[in-house]
This record gives C-alpha cells, sequence and structure tokens, in this order.
C-alpha cells in the first residue's frame, strides 16, 4: 500500500496529473456558491398591551408621533461557502423613507462591518450598504432593522465583490447541512484519481525508470560487464523512452561485440578497461527480452550467447 501512495504522489507530481487537478479544482471553485440570509424577523412591532401606544419623538421639543406600520427586520447571513469572504460588499434595499440599520460584529472574526453610502434602485427606496472586511467560512453577522410605513414587508439583499457567492434567503432556521454533498465530491476525487492512475499504469506514464540490469558474459576470451536501463527521455506527459546499455570490459584483452538486435551488423572492438556504449528511443515501455549477442577476444572467432536486455516492447 505504501508503495502504490508513493507511486501516486510521483506521479500526481508530474505535469499532465498537476494539470488535470488544476483544472478540476479551477472549475470547483469558479461555480457560483450560494450562502443563507435567515430572515429571523419580519413583522409589524406591536406591543400587545392594552392602553399601550407605539410612538417615538423626532426631537426633545416636539410631540410624540404614533407608530401604526412599524416593521422589524432580524437578519442573519452565514458564510457556509468555502470561500472565505474579504472586502465584500452587502446591500439591503428597502420599500420605505425612514428606516435605521445596525449591523453587528462577525461572530468569529470580530471584524467589525464599515458602513458605506449607497443609492436604492426603484422600486426600493432606502439602501444601506457595509464592506466586509473579513468573514471566514463558518462565520457569520447579524443585521436588524426598522422601517417606518413600509409599502410592504419585502426587501432585497445582496453581494458585491464576492468572488462568485451570492445570497440565498431562507425563512427561519435552515436545517443542518447534509454531509452527503462533501462525501460525494471526496469519493469523486478518489475516483478520478484512480482512473488516472489505472490510465497510467497500463499507458507506463507512472513508471519513470528502470533499475539497472546487469549481466555478465565471460565467453571466449571476453570478460565483459553489460549494463542495461531505460529511463524517461524528458518530463513531458508524452515522453518517449530512452534505453541504454553500456559495456564494460575488465578483461584483460580486447574484445569484439556483434548484434544486430543491439544495432551492431558489424563486429565492433572493445579495448581492456574501457566502456562502449548503446542508445536507443522506443515509444512504448520497454521490457527485458533475451538479445542475441556474438562476442570473441580479437583473436579468436565470436561465439553466440545471450543476455538478457531492456528493449522496444
Amino acid at each position: 500500500m505504501l508503495e502504490i501512495a508513493k507511486l501516486v504522489v510521483t506521479f500526481l507530481s508530474g505535469g499532465f496529473a498537476g494539470a488535470l487537478l488544476t483544472e478540476w479544482f479551477r472549475r470547483r471553485g469558479s461555480r457560483v456558491q450560494s450562502i443563507p440570509l435567515i430572515e429571523r424577523v419580519n413583522r409589524l412591532v406591536n406591543p400587545e398591551l392594552e392602553g399601550i401606544t407605539l410612538a417615538r419623538r423626532s426631537s426633545t421639543d416636539s410631540p410624540l408621533e404614533e407608530l401604526k406600520n412599524l416593521r422589524e427586520y432580524q437578519l442573519t447571513m452565514r458564510n457556509d461557502s468555502s470561500i472565505h469572504l474579504q472586502d465584500a460588499d452587502v446591500q439591503f434595499d428597502f420599500p420605505a423613507d425612514d428606516v435605521v440599520g445596525v449591523a453587528s460584529r462577525p461572530r468569529v472574526s470580530k471584524t467589525a462591518l464599515v458602513a458605506v453610502s449607497a443609492i436604492a434602485t426603484p422600486p426600493w427606496r432606502k439602501a444601506f450598504r457595509w464592506t466586509i472586511p473579513h468573514l471566514p467560512t463558518g462565520d457569520s453577522v447579524e443585521f436588524t432593522f426598522r422601517a417606518v410605513d413600509p409599502s410592504s414587508e419585502s426587501y432585497e439583499a445582496a453581494l458585491y465583490r464576492s468572488q462568485g457567492v451570492v445570497l440565498g434567503k431562507i425563512v427561519g432556521e435552515p436545517p443542518p447541512k447534509k454531509r452527503y454533498a462533501g462525501a460525494i465530491a471526496a469519493f469523486s476525487l478518489l475516483f478520478f484519481l484512480v482512473g488516472v492512475l489505472v490510465w497510467a499504469l497500463f499507458t507506463g506514464r507512472l513508471v519513470s525508470g528502470s533499475g539497472e540490469k546487469l549481466t555478465t558474459i565471460n565467453l571466449a576470451g571476453c570478460d565483459l560487464r553489460v549494463v542495461s536501463l531505460y529511463e524517461s527521455y524528458s518530463q513531458r506527459a508524452n515522453s518517449p523512452w530512452q534505453i541504454k546499455h553500456r559495456l564494460l570490459n575488465v578483461g584483460t584483452q580486447d574484445c569484439l561485440i556483434q548484434s544486430k538486435m543491439m544495432n551492431l551488423p558489424a563486429p565492433v572492438a572493445i579495448k581492456a578497461g574501457d566502456v562502449f556504449e548503446r542508445e536507443s528511443i522506443s515509444e512504448s515501455v520497454p521490457q527485458l527480452v533475451d538479445i542475441e549477442i556474438s562476442v570473441g577476444a580479437t583473436s579468436t572467432s565470436l561465439t553466440r550467447t545471450t543476455v538478457r536486455l531492456y528493449a522496444e516492447h
């Protein structure tokens, strides 16, 4: 299991899989996410006590003014998206000219909202706007408004500069979010990674190179060490494979080698202590196969033998 994990990490660090994952996360992050604006209170203010009248005084010298149509709104904006809201604006519009409104500090960040000027868009008559310095995921902020003589119980709310986050009005406390969506997303990502891993295994893109295959040839007066290996030609996703063979003459006399399968149709001499190298390119992952080779000291005839070397499959 550990080896598979290492292979997955190695592959995912490559350009092709990295590009796929980057695109997947980009598309996921670019989707519009809705956060709830919870309408906890939207009601007429009524003392509900016999003989009690709701009134206000505009100044110390003015008489009391009875308020027969005073509506109160208590709203909670909860950021349950995956985006931390920073320097976004929230605006509220009401169907009344006489409205007061306040915003609490966010519950988690404690970073106070900043009131800015706002212009209501008809048919709305009064607007409030705040800049939200920081509202991280899971944080919430409370708004309270009181409107005198509104023409209806309606209001409008919207987010601006919110990086793809919009408001969705909900009446009453919403039920807790089910965890199925996160589980499905995680399972989808896992399924995607497994699919990429299977594809990589079958196409050979997960393999970055081979271990060196060492063969000893002690024949016809020759004492050779043959090392065969392969590796990816470059870091590109569709890179071909580079096959390398190194033949070291560890004997005390020169040695001749010949092999059509190694593209050596005529004998080639390797002096004592020297190394002879041969390279080739393969489009598919090389495999170990039996290669026929003829060897012999310069003073003897060549003798055929076979060695296991990497070759195009």
